[in-house]
């Protein structure tokens, strides 16, 4: 029989499958929604955040209280929300506009890449030959899928630009997952706690959206109920509910476990894609992920970050 500690892992670990399976899934509601609503991305962007921002506020009145920024967080707030959140929504939408949801899934997995590079640049972070190998892996493994797949009732034109948007929305990403790393490193006493700050960074990113909705004037519009179902999909389980999840297992098995899960995302979205919406399935998205795979292995075993002198 099992003892509780084994038990708890085997839970935990079950968890952060659930959760790369919600986020693996985000791709193709992502493609359903985008394609349905093309006059209106920027109003299923906000409303992704209207149904999460409630529940990341509650968990975090439920673990830390009511906290609030200091005035010298809102610069890294604010930098933060424009990247993460607008910045990246705007990849996406617009992205899962022109291109299959299952390359998308295995484009975005090119965030690590970027992330990496950046610290290099602004957080003295030295890249090893395995570092510059994993690159190289992680690009052959992005170029594959942009030239070679097959999803080809998909215009070739409209996949290149797709993923193209895609990977700037991982690009926009990984500058926040920079800053907030320098913001922690930076402010190693008093700051926001992982949870705290994502509330509020989240917060300040659904307002940038407001201009935006009121031009797409969405009330003149009759929802349907499947469209609520997906819209709330992404914002109550792929958004809110995913990252809690995801914040407890950190908890529970360390950082470095917990996002080892986030790699196998790509098989969900696959998967998921071909089954639920019915696009191809090709022996090359899974070569294309195993390159990316192992190049992002590579590049995570980099020394930590440290904040740069200059």
């Amino acid at each position: 029989m099992l003892d509780f500690s084994t038990r708890k892992l085997a839970i935990t670990n079950a968890m952060m499958l659930v959760v790369s399976a919600l986020w693996g899934f985000a791709w193709p509601v992502g493609r359903l929604l985008a394609t349905d609503l093309l006059d209106l991305p920027f109003t299923v962007m906000f409303l992704r955040y209207t149904f999460a921002i409630p529940i990341l506020f509650a968990w975090m009145w439920i673990k830390e209280g009511n906290v609030r920024p200091k005035r010298s967080d809102y610069k890294y707030i604010a930098i933060m929300a424009f990247t993460s959140v607008f910045l990246y929504q705007i990849g996406y939408m617009y992205g899962m506009q022109k291109t299959a949801a299952s390359d998308a899934s295995l484009v975005i997995g090119f965030n690590p890449v970027f992330v990496a590079i950046l610290s290099a640049i602004f957080l003295s972070h030295k890249f090893t030959s395995k570092g510059v190998g994993g690159v190289a892996l992680s690009f052959a493994g992005i170029l594959l899928i942009f030239v070679a797949s097959p999803n080809v009732s998909i215009d070739l034109e409209d996949r290149l630009l797709g993923n193209s948007l895609i990977m700037f929305g991982a690009f926009s990403y990984a500058i926040y997952n920079v800053l907030m790393r320098y913001y922690f490193l930076t402010n190693s006493n008093e700051h926001l706690s992982s949870l705290s700050l994502i509330a509020w960074v989240s917060l300040i990113g659904w307002t940038l959206f407001i201009p935006f909705v009121i031009s797409e004037a969405p009330w003149e519009r009759s929802w349907t109920t499947n469209e609520w179902i997906l819209i709330g999909y992404l914002g109550v389980l792929s958004t809110a509910l995913s990252y809690v999840l995801f914040a407890i297992g950190i908890e529970e098995i360390g950082s470095t476990r917990a996002s080892s899960f986030i790699n196998i995302v790509p098989i969900f979205g696959i998967l998921s894609s071909w089954l639920w919406i019915g696009e191809e399935l090709h022996w090359i998205q899974f070569l294309s992920f195993i390159l990316i795979y192992f190049g992002v292995s590579l590049v995570n075993q980099q020394p930590p970050e440290t904040v740069s002198s200059n």
